[in-house]
């Protein structure tokens, strides 16, 4: 299944059975309707909810760092230019040569099938998706995650996971035999009335899991410290987040990571109505005015293989 498949089923009570293959059942008109909180995605695959995280390890965005993670393009002082791949293009121009963040599909209309293979080698989205690398990532509600598109091109909740605090867990459907770097398309989000674009910053923690020794789920999770991005600009101004495993302090080898989980915290977000300054709440459960969590379109592992 994949963003534009969803639509299909969008008006539908029924269950969306592709999504079997994770053990996830869903109402077919869950988490897209058009009320921001409702549309909140929260949920962990059992493994990972009994799951050890034995490590974290700390990520900053500084070019120089010995644990660096990159963000957008590089650029946080406008709303506006908190997009795009443009510092990890300027770390490692050899992994983003030839490539472009928009545009991300071939748009034919909403729920109207497309085939993309002609943006292969050309956009950064369909060159580097999952289910390009392994078949298996098309399947399920998170498929959206792996299909390529990058921004919402009018597809709204179709196109994306929303998150608040609690974040999301899930299993992948095979184990990572390698991966260079990982990476993350992200935008900030806000049931702010309109206009209200502005940046926010938060903490992001996105930890790997991989089997131990007696088959338990073991975590090692990564810290992204201070990521800025944009909230309610544009929901097509996304920037890629993440880091090159081989950069972030430490040894860590890729081989046998089975799952993901992705959590956050806000750490500044001001949002003023009227003459007020109101801190949006990251927790869609409290009785708070307004709230603000994350917009996930894609997780990348480009070039990355599997068992």
């Amino acid at each position: 299944m994949n963003k534009k498949n969803l639509l299909l089923v969008s008006l539908l009570s029924v269950v969306l059975s592709s999504c079997v293959d994770t053990a996830e059942l869903y109402g077919g008109n869950q988490y897209i309707g058009g009320d921001f909180l409702p549309n909140c995605y929260s949920h962990y695959d059992e493994p990972i909810k009994k799951a050890t995280v034995e490590k974290t390890i700390p990520l900053v965005n500084d070019k120089d760092a010995d644990n660096r993670y990159f963000n957008g393009s590089g650029s946080f002082t406008k709303a506006n230019e908190m997009q795009g791949f443009g510092q990890a293009a300027s770390w490692h121009p050899e992994d983003f040569e030839g490539l472009s963040w928009t545009p991300d599909i071939i748009d034919t209309g909403i729920g109207v099938w497309a085939d993309q293979t002609s943006l292969i080698g050309k956009a950064y989205g369909q060159t580097k998706k999952m289910t390009l690398i392994n078949s298996a990532f098309g399947r399920g509600y998170l498929s959206k995650l792996y299909n390529g598109q990058i921004r919402c091109n009018a597809w709204s909740s179709y196109a994306i996971v929303e998150l608040d605090r609690r974040g999301y867990g899930t299993m992948f459907p095979a184990e990572m035999r390698s991966a260079k770097y990982f990476g993350m398309a992200l935008r900030g989000g806000s049931d702010t009335e309109y206009p209200s674009g502005r940046t926010t910053t938060y903490d992001i923690n996105v930890t790997f899991y991989k089997r131990g020794a007696n088959k338990e789920l073991i975590g090692t999770k990564f810290a992204f410290d201070d990521v800025v991005l944009q909230t309610n600009n544009s929901s097509e101004y996304t920037a890629l987040v993440g880091f090159y495993f081989n950069e972030i302090g430490e040894e860590f080898s890729t081989n046998g990571i089975v799952g993901m989980s992705v959590d956050f915290c806000i750490v500044s977000d001001n949002y003023e109505k009227g003459g007020v300054i109101y801190h949006p709440s990251d927790d869609f459960l409290d009785e708070e005015k307004y709230h603000n969590g994350l917009i996930l379109y894609e997780v990348f592992f480009p070039d990355s293989s599997w068992y």
